[in-house]
């Protein structure tokens, strides 16, 4: 076959492409690569965080942590008595209102058949004074006015019948305390939980509790904003177990809580057992990190180690934290809760960007791996 014009240029532009494409891949890869390099050297910074021992470790130094705001405060020591937490409900009144209401009922009539039964009486003796001065009346009479008397007097004993069954129920139902405010004419209390001005709540006391736990006064809250404590005073025992919660349960009377019926609330209830050496930990020093709350504290001049802390007991502007006994290292036995001291310092603020550092130092760990 004989090679044409046509079959030479193609052959040509072949070529060319074949070598374009070549250069174009290789330059390519070569800016690739340089982009790389740049980017590797870019994100190489000296990091001011490890860890040591388990603990979580950060460095800052004294001009840095100056300009970056850290401040610090000396942990104070303080004493805190041992209390646990009851759990209990706002309690709907509807059906204490509803048995006021027949009790009242009840009464009213039994009042009404009262002088009911006065008249027919001075009736049935007036007709038998009558009947005796000569027979004035008639026997029939006689008969008529005593048996309008019998029918008056049954008719009291059953209204009388009625309101104290309907007081027994009260008693049984909700106590002595509360079934006096449902029975009397005006009761005070009673008034106040009708108008929103208080609610009555049921707390849960464990069965190992003496009675004496029930304090007169105790501060409770809802579970979901325990920042909103309340005042609540005692009221008496409720005669009912708590279909949720397993204990003795107690009646409270709490003034001008927002609470709702049925909302859950938790009270922390003082026992009798000694005092409890720790400090302070200010709300001001804790952050939160994996679900758990965390101060840092100053290990030396320019070195800040991450402590775990309990939430658990809440005192004043902060956290109280048990002062641990002595038992060695509690950097190797606790690697990432240790106990605080009167003394040690904590940043109060800074922490966050504490945190900050560290996080980044741990992404760039997983980065490399």
């Amino acid at each position: 076959m004989k090679l044409t014009a046509n079959h030479i240029i193609i052959a040509v532009m072949a070529i060319v492409i074949a070598v374009l494409s070549w250069l174009l891949i290789y330059v390519s890869r070569d800016e690739l690569q340089l982009h790389e390099e740049e980017y590797e050297e870019e994100i190489e910074t000296e990091s001011t965080a490890t860890v040591e021992q388990g603990r979580a470790i950060v460095r800052v130094d004294a001009q840095s942590q100056a300009a970056s705001g850290i401040r610090l405060q000396s942990l104070q020591s303080a004493q805190y008595e041992t209390a646990l937490r009851v759990y209990g409900s706002v309690v709907d009144i509807e059906p204490l209102l509803e048995m006021r209401g027949r009790y009242l009922a009840a009464s009213a009539e039994r009042r009404a058949l009262d002088s009911a039964l006065s008249a027919a009486r001075a009736d049935y003796r007036r007709a038998e004074v009558l009947y005796q001065d000569d027979r004035n009346i008639s026997e029939q009479a006689l008969r008529d006015a005593e048996s309008r008397y019998r029918v008056a007097q049954a008719r009291l004993d059953a209204a009388q019948s009625m309101q104290s069954a309907l007081g027994d129920s009260l008693r049984t139902a909700w106590g002595p305390v509360v079934s006096e405010w449902a029975t009397a004419a005006q009761p005070v209390p009673l008034g106040e939980l009708r108008s929103r001005r208080s609610v009555l709540v049921q707390l849960v006391f464990p069965y190992d509790l003496p009675r004496s736990a029930a304090r007169p006064q105790l501060l409770l809250a809802p579970v979901t904003a325990r920042e909103n404590a309340a005042e609540a005073r005692f009221v008496s025992a409720a005669p009912r177990v708590s279909a949720a919660l397993p204990g003795n349960t107690y009646f409270y009377l709490v003034r001008g809580a927002d609470l709702r019926v049925g909302a859950r609330v938790v009270a922390r209830v003082a026992t009798d057992s000694a005092m409890v050496d720790g400090v302070i930990v200010p709300n001001t020093a804790v952050v939160w990190h994996a679900g758990k709350s965390w101060v840092y504290r100053k290990r030396d001049a320019e070195t800040f180690g991450r402590y775990e802390i309990s939430t658990a007991s809440e005192l004043g502007d902060g956290w109280f934290q048990a002062t641990a006994p002595e038992t060695g290292s509690d950097e190797a036995a606790l690697p990432q809760s240790a106990s605080l001291v009167p003394g040690d310092e904590v940043v109060i603020s800074g922490a966050q960007l504490l945190l900050s550092e560290e996080l980044k130092y741990q992404i760039r760990n997983e980065n490399e791996d």
